[in-house]
C-alpha cells in the first residue's frame, strides 16, 4: 500500500516538471514567434511606407502632367508644325550645296582657262626672235679670201627685249672638216621690232658643204 503511494507522488511530481518544462517551452516559442511578427511588421511598416511615398511621388507627377499636358500638347504641336520646315531647309541646302558644287566646277574650269590665257600672254611676252628672209651665201671671189654672206632681217615677235642678240653661224666643207663656228652679234632688240643683218663670215679653204645659222639671246 505504501509502494503504490510512493508511485503516485513520484508520477505527480514527474507530470508537474513535464508541465513546466512544456510551459517554459511555449514562452520561449511564443517569445521566438512575437520576436518574428514584430520584425514582419516593421518590414511590413517600410514596405508600406516605401509604398506611400511612391504613391505620393506618382500622385504628384500625375499633377503635374495634368497641370502641364496643355504645355505638351503644345510642344508637340511645335515639332510637328516645324518638322515640315526643318526638312523644307534641309531640301534647300541640298539644293545649295549641289549649286555650289556646279559653281565649283565652273570656277575651277575658268581658273584652267585663266591659266592658259596667261600662259599664251608670257608667251607673246617672251622675246622671241624669228628669221625674215634671212639668207645666206658662200663667196669665193677670184684671188681674195672666201666668205659666207650672211643677209636679211631678225624680228623679235614677243613685247618684252631680247638681249645679247646673235647668230651663232657654223659651216663645214668636205669631210665633216668645220671651217666657220662664231657669232654675228646683234645686241638689244626690243620687244616687237627688227635689225637687219649683212655680214661677211671669212674662212680659209675649201668650199662649204653645208651650214646652219640658229638665233640666240637672253630674256
Amino acid at each position: 500500500m505504501s509502494e503504490t503511494r510512493g508511485f503516485g507522488r513520484w508520477l505527480v511530481i514527474g507530470l508537474a516538471a513535464l508541465c513546466f518544462v512544456l510551459f517554459v517551452a511555449l514562452i520561449g516559442a511564443v517569445a521566438n514567434y512575437t520576436s518574428i511578427i514584430n520584425t514582419k511588421d516593421e518590414a511590413i511598416n517600410t514596405r508600406g511606407s516605401q509604398i506611400q511615398t511612391f504613391t505620393n511621388q506618382k500622385n504628384q507627377l500625375q499633377t503635374w502632367l495634368d497641370g502641364n499636358q496643355s504645355l505638351l500638347n503644345q510642344t508637340q504641336a511645335w515639332l510637328e508644325g516645324n518638322l515640315s520646315l526643318v526638312n523644307s531647309l534641309n531640301s534647300q541646302i541640298t539644293s545649295k550645296n549641289s549649286q555650289i558644287t556646279s559653281l565649283n566646277s565652273q570656277i575651277n574650269s575658268l581658273n584652267a582657262q585663266i591659266t592658259d590665257l596667261q600662259n599664251q600672254i608670257d608667251a607673246l611676252e617672251t622675246p622671241k626672235l624669228i628669221k625674215v628672209h634671212l639668207m645666206s651665201d658662200d663667196n669665193r671671189p677670184w684671188l681674195a679670201t672666201p666668205y659666207l654672206h650672211v643677209y636679211g632681217y631678225i624680228c623679235n615677235v614677243g613685247t618684252n627685249i631680247a638681249y645679247n642678240s646673235k647668230i651663232h653661224a657654223v659651216a663645214y666643207q668636205s669631210g665633216g672638216v668645220v671651217a666657220i663656228d662664231t657669232y654675228i652679234t646683234r645686241g638689244t632688240i626690243y620687244g616687237e621690232s627688227w635689225t637687219s643683218v649683212d655680214s661677211n663670215v671669212y674662212y680659209s679653204g675649201s668650199a662649204l658643204v653645208s651650214w646652219t645659222l640658229t638665233l640666240e639671246w637672253t630674256s
